[in-house]
């Protein structure tokens, strides 16, 4: 179970990105239920020395494989995330759909927590 806060009417928790042996933890992710996919931000992937060259979709991101995302106790290995720059600069990435539905999470409110059904 990972703790869950409300900031400036945002849902938000920590999570931790491996990439090629380096670890970042972030503070101020989104927990977004209606975004698609997980982001992180342009800056972050530079801190992890990820080229941001190459698979460039239209919308400015690029598709990069990291070696595993966790929050928590939740934990994903090779997992594909989308770098992009994040309009309000406050973020550091975006949990989204992709992430959510792979753990099975349950995110409960009365008790600000996330969860997971499955281990991955």
């Amino acid at each position: 179970m990972k703790g869950l806060i409300i900031e400036d009417g945002l849902l938000l928790t920590e999570m931790k990105i491996t990439y090629n042996g380096k670890a970042l933890e972030l503070d101020r992710v989104l927990v977004d239920t209606s975004a698609r996919e997980s982001v992180l931000s342009r800056a972050n992937a530079l801190d992890l020395n990820m080229p941001l060259g190459g698979e460039d979709s239209p919308k400015g991101s690029s598709n990069k494989q990291i070696t595993a995302i966790s929050v928590g106790p939740l934990k994903i290995v090779d997992f594909p995330i989308y770098v992009k720059d994040i309009p309000d600069g406050k973020l550091d990435g975006i949990l989204g759909l992709d992430f959510l539905k792979r753990v099975g999470a349950k995110i409960n409110l009365d008790s600000m927590t996330l969860s997971g059904s499955r281990v991955i």
